[in-house]
């Protein structure tokens, strides 16, 4: 295998393919940042010259990857050419094994030469004279940095139906003094349960109906998802005049030396309009009832900014914000929004917030990063190869595309699933049109393949690295599980498997006779 993963790379290297490439990456990664414009300060520019050089740079050795994968088979399959190696004592497995590991030595030896580059460009850039101390202050807090992000705790959409069912009869006959069974249910019901309670008579009715007639249980499981959908909506939508409150754990063993950086609350809300930077008001304290009260003085902390973009509020007190304290509130960090604004305010679940505390340096996190592009590239090079095993080039290339754009399109995989089928919705009253099998099946179908697409795609490199945010060896491991062990395994089988039943001595009319 190796001989013939080095007679690829020699073979690129040969047909100049490795030049032209070092030249194409020296353009991204020098030539970019002399064309991009950020919006003024530091931090955007290195935050736009991460994105825009490793997005190009991943998009390049993609193709690259794609293009290699899919003509170093099929163009051999096609001259002839592969028959002088298929008659020598190795398998063919191990021919198209060898094609992969050729593949990704030359993208090892593009990817971390272009990898030096960028971190040594960085690194320069926040180290320039020109910036201040407080600007490079902020680099090294914020982009060049490694930092944990600890989410809230997902939320409960448990739904039982027999556990609802008895809830809602038990809520129906208005009680005042209850049994301890009784009492055990009222304290086991999730909230989705409590609010399918409102609309009691409505669903015990169409549970007893369903139990005679199987077709009723559609509206059952309508009113049930209604359920789920409106205790989403109280978590999320904040309404003038209103506040809300999310409480974050941090691990207790991680407070003292968290404590001795900043960290940040990063979030993202919706407020029904388009993006304007000076639009909204919002209002923030944290720390109530833990003893560590920010901003110092007690006043809420006020600022203006735009909906539908990521913000950063940094969370700096002397002694740190983390209460440090043996006791309930020990890690515990409690953040209050308040909405002043004439207009409800929406904090998506999917979206945070989020705890952002300092964890390791930015060159290690790249180098995560990079990694998993790597990973990417090993997947690209498999599917190419996969489809030259017996496809001509042309086909092998526009099936590879097809795959690719279709694994990348994922949004409207995630409305069917969003809106539990295929069918209309009628957005007056929020229910399904006529739901049928269809919509079961597309259900089905599209969680499968999401959730493939999910395990590939769901990394971000780039947006972590540009937010300084951690790639965490466990999500290393899970990337390499999940795109090389499983995904590449898979296509790799499936490409040798049919290599090795491919008839290489067909007679071709179009090889070369050289």
């Amino acid at each position: 295998m190796w001989a013939i993963a080095k007679q690829t790379f020699k073979a690129a290297v040969r047909y100049r393919f490795v030049v032209a490439m070092a030249i194409s990456l020296l353009i991204i990664v020098f030539g970019l940042p002399l064309m991009i414009k950020s919006d003024g300060t530091a931090k955007g520019m290195v935050q736009l010259v991460l994105t825009y050089t490793l997005g190009a740079t991943t998009a390049l050795l993609g193709i690259s990857s794609l293009w290699m994968g899919c003509g170093t088979l099929a163009r051999e399959i096609e001259d002839n050419v592969i028959q002088m190696v298929a008659v020598k004592p190795i398998a063919r497995w191990q021919i198209w094994f060898g094609k992969w590991l050729g593949i990704m030595l030359l993208n090892a030896a593009l990817l971390i030469p272009t990898g030096l580059a960028i971190y040594f460009l960085i690194e320069n850039r926040s180290n320039s004279d020109e910036l201040s101390s407080s600007e490079q202050d902020k680099l090294r807090n914020e982009v060049l940095v490694s930092r944990s992000q600890v989410n809230l705790p997902e939320l409960d959409l448990r739904l039982n139906r027999a556990r609802a069912y008895a809830y809602c009869k038990l809520v129906a006959l208005g009680k005042s003094q209850y049994s301890p069974s009784e009492q055990a249910l009222r304290m086991s019901v999730t909230n989705p349960e409590h609010i399918l309670s409102l609309r009691g008579q409505d669903y015990i009715s169409l549970v007893e109906q369903a139990e005679k007639n199987p077709e009723v249980i559609k509206d059952v499981e309508e009113l049930e998802h209604q359920a789920i959908q409106m205790y989403k909506g109280t978590t999320e939508i904040i309404l003038p005049g209103q506040s809300y409150q999310w409480v974050f754990q941090i691990d207790t063993n991680k407070v003292d030396e968290i404590n001795k950086r900043p960290i940040y609350l990063r979030y993202k809300f919706n407020a029904g309009d388009e993006y304007d930077p000076k639009s909204h008001l919002c209002t923030w304290t944290v720390g109530a009832g833990t003893g560590k009260h920010w901003p110092a003085n007690e006043q809420p902390k006020q600022i203006t900014v735009g909906s539908s973009v990521f913000h950063e509020l940094e969370l700096n007190l002397e002694g740190g914000v983390v209460p440090d304290q043996e006791g309930p509130n020990h890690g515990r960090v409690v953040v209050n929004f308040f909405n002043l604004n004439e207009k409800p305010i929406v904090f998506l679940n999917k979206d945070g917030p989020s705890i952002l505390y300092h964890d390791g340096g930015f060159g290690l996190n790249l180098f995560r990063g990079l990694l998993i592009i790597y990973f990417w590239l090993g997947l690209i090079s498999a599917i190419g190869l996969m489809a030259s095993s017996f496809l001509a080039f042309p086909v092998a290339a526009f099936m590879s595309i097809g795959i690719l754009l279709i694994s990348a399109s994922t949004g409207t995989l995630e409305q069917i699933v969003e809106e539990q089928g295929i069918s209309g919705i009628d957005h007056e009253t929020g229910s399904k049109l006529a739901p049928s099998a269809l919509d079961d099946i597309a259900i089905f179908m599209s969680k499968g393949i999401l959730w493939v697409t999910n395990s590939v795609w769901d990394y971000s490199p780039v947006d972590n690295l540009s937010s300084g945010r951690t790639i965490t060896w466990k999500s290393l491991f899970w990337a390499f599980t999940g795109i090389i062990l499983f995904m590449s395994g898979l296509i790799s089988a499936f490409g040798a498997f049919m290599f090795n039943r491919k008839e290489l001595a067909l007679p071709n009319p179009t090889a070369s006779m050289n």
